[in-house]
């Protein structure tokens, strides 16, 4: 199929775009988003002229070859091939209100880079989209929700003080003035954008969480980027900055991003084969979803989560069983292009199933956190612990690279060009202080 068919199947949602704007007639700017490979959302807005003409195929939007392959070290240098066009393709199935500013709405785009056989092999939301096509011609689709972890900083880019301070996990103090202004703020802006938040809580000292309702994955996904922006948004016009960096301080809690997958419909027995189709790919998943240098701060401090198995109803471990067709995947955070991990997980469970693989490691119910470290060494020996999360991103990489499943799944296309990234990544960031790292962070998440 030439270049041009596989991006006509991404037209012809003219119609969806003008039902949009004929409801929100106060839309006068569109904001066509998409994802790099270091976990960024980049933006482009155009008037609401040129979005008609974009939705009806009458106007192509082209991109160069900096669009994706920017490096959080290097930037804004990168490492394309060479001179590339890109184009961007607005899925309007996506497109919402910008819930804090009505002028605006937000669609999330594929990207096609031409000239490459397949233009969207490089495309983490098509992967997802290829992923959850392949799920659903042989049973359900997943739902899920995520939880959001962030940090306010003030000017100084220090944890923010306030008479209101936070303390505890779920303690009211934290929440009973301006914290609560902003925190209400956001979530009526979530609302506005037709994104539904379960609860949203104090997490600990300096940290808030807003957990999103379950929505299908591709869904759930495009309104992760919705709330996370709407985050950062809101906190700026109070003079806070929302960081999700995962090392948002240097002494103090480390931000992930949970991922709770449910299939309705799923017996114990398949549950339990998807299960040991992540588990068995969970130190390469992590290359995806822990993406970056400081992301295994959070995996590797206490022992929490460093141990590559599951548990119900614990939260010590990257992957916490709820039920026998839910899970929480917690080896996640928001330097991962979500889009990828998602689709990595979802091909790694359907591995699972289509193997009939069994669930080896024994439900685990210790908690790792409490225990002093040398106990936790002894039972690291037990049934149930398998094998160690990797410790930083080189052992995920490698990890990633000795893995020929996923190499299928993704393809050679995208894998090259986001080990590509993220050994820069490796190379760049170890040569730098902790405290420069959290600068270069925390202003990118």
């Amino acid at each position: 199929m030439s270049s041009d068919l596989l991006i006509a199947r991404r037209y012809g949602q003219e119609h969806i775009a003008d039902k949009f704007f004929q409801k929100y007639e106060s839309v006068k700017y569109v904001r066509l988003q998409w994802l790099d490979y270091s976990g960024v959302l980049r933006t482009r807005i155009i008037t609401l002229a040129t979005a008609k003409k974009v939705a009806s195929g009458k106007l192509r939007y082209s991109l160069a070859e900096n669009c994706i392959v920017i490096p959080i070290s290097t930037a804004p240098a990168c490492f394309p091939d060479g001179i590339e066009e890109w184009m961007l393709l607005p899925d309007w199935d996506s497109v919402r209100l910008c819930g804090y500013r009505d002028t605006d709405a937000t669609v999330q785009c594929f990207l096609a880079q031409m000239g490459l056989e397949d233009p969207f092999a490089r495309c983490p939301r098509h992967l997802l989209s290829g992923a959850v096509e392949k799920l659903e011609s042989g049973s359900e689709s997943p739902w899920v929700r995520f939880e959001i972890e962030f940090v306010l900083l003030d000017e100084n880019q220090v944890a923010a003080r306030s008479m209101d301070q936070t303390v505890g996990y779920s303690m009211t103090a934290g929440l009973r003035t301006k914290n609560l202004d902003v925190m209400e703020e956001i979530v009526n802006a979530l609302d506005l954008s037709g994104v539904e938040t379960h609860h949203f809580h104090i997490e600990g000292l300096h940290q808030f969480t807003i957990a999103l309702s379950s929505l299908p994955l591709m869904e759930a996904v495009d309104s992760l980027m919705v709330a996370q922006e709407t985050v950062r948004a809101i906190t700026l016009r109070h003079g806070l900055r929302a960081t999700l960096a995962p090392k948002p301080i240097l002494k103090g809690p480390k931000n992930g991003l949970h991922a709770c997958m449910s299939f309705r419909h799923m017996t114990e027995e398949l549950g339990c084969e998807f299960l040991a189709g992540t588990l068995a790919k969970l130190r390469a998943l992590c290359a995806f979803g822990l993406a970056n240098f400081d992301s295994y701060e959070r995996v590797t401090r206490d022992c929490a989560d460093a141990w590559a198995t599951f548990g119900t109803g614990n939260k010590d471990l990257p992957i916490r069983k709820v039920n026998i067709h839910s899970w929480e995947f917690r080896a996640l955070d928001a330097t991962a292009n979500t889009y990828i991990f998602m689709a990595v997980l979802l091909f790694s469970g359907l591995s699972g199933l289509g193997a009939e693989l069994q669930l080896n490691p024994q439900d685990y119910q210790i908690l790792p956190s409490i225990l002093p470290y040398r106990k936790v060494k002894r039972h690291s020996g037990e049934p149930g612990v398998t094998e160690s999360m990797p410790s930083d991103l080189a052992e995920s990489l490698a990890a990633l690279k000795e893995d020929k499943d996923i190499k299928k799944w993704v393809g050679k296309e995208l894998l090259t060009q986001y080990l590509r990234v993220k050994e820069k990544e490796v190379e760049y960031f170890g040569k730098m202080t902790e405290e420069e790292r959290r600068l270069k962070f925390t202003s990118y998440f």
